[in-house]
């Protein structure tokens, strides 16, 4: 694709220029792993199986940068990018929409990527979090849950009407996702409403492969599937619906 590593490198440049983006992406799931684990420490609990409160929450915490990613970010960007006239500009160019798209989902999915397994590697040296028995497949789960994510926030972005609408909804969907993760609260202390609902979060099903990955354990299959799904729907409904300006 001609032009794709030139707007590639343009993109992360960019995005490493952004203090907020950066802030969220790479810092603040690190930082708040660093906070929770010195305040309550990793002392095993009871009511955790006999695990610490890191060992609980850590693999839940690696999802929160793939959210910020796919709920925040990507629809604020395209949508400053809309509303500024870069992408009309953009459009005038040479430059094909899927070459756009595939430098962009390059930098957010590389953002995402480092966030989680830095705060992962957070977890690991400095709180002695075992090891994942499946460190590849962790990263694979994480991979699998950032695609379905991306296109998500692409879908969103061709679907908000402004960036005030992108941070509004934004901030009051990632609450529901993370809520309905189950990597915060233990699922047998929720209500079946709530367990069943959980069961249609895209964020419950990336917590539950890399639970999975983390333990040893099996994938489960229905949340491969959702994953899967989530990644193909979104995909072809934020191709269709992708929009270089504000009016087309």
């Amino acid at each position: 694709m001609r032009g794709y590593r030139q707007l590639t490198t343009a993109f992360w440049k960019s995005q490493l220029r952004e203090p907020i983006g950066f802030f969220f992406t790479l810092v603040f799931s690190p930082v708040l792993l660093l906070v929770l684990g010195l305040i309550f420490g990793n002392t095993p609990q009871p009511h955790f199986g006999m695990r610490g409160f890191v060992d609980q929450m850590l693999p839940g915490l690696t999802v929160i940068s793939i959210v910020i990613v796919g709920i925040m970010l990507v629809p604020q960007n395209q949508l400053l990018l809309r509303s500024s006239g870069a992408l009309t500009r953009l459009r005038i160019t040479p430059l094909k929409p899927r070459t756009y798209v595939a430098a962009d989902l390059t930098v957010q999915f590389c953002f995402g990527l480092i966030g989680a397994l830095l705060t992962l590697l957070v977890g690991i040296l400095v709180f002695r979090v075992d090891w994942p028995v499946h460190f590849v497949l962790v990263v694979a789960a994480l991979a699998l849950g950032l695609v379905a994510m991306l296109a998500i926030g692409y879908t969103l972005a061709a679907l908000y009407p402004s960036v005030a609408a992108a941070a509004g909804i934004g901030n009051g969907l990632m609450i529901v996702l993370m809520m309905t993760s189950g990597a915060f609260i233990p699922t047998a202390a929720l209500s079946d409403g709530v367990r069943t609902a959980m069961q249609f979060s895209p964020v419950h099903h990336i917590a539950r492969l890399v639970e999975a990955s983390w333990q040893g354990e099996p994938w489960p299959w229905l949340s491969v599937a959702v994953l899967v799904g989530c990644a193909m729907v979104f995909g072809i409904l934020s191709t269709v619906l992708f929009r270089w300006d504000r009016t087309l």
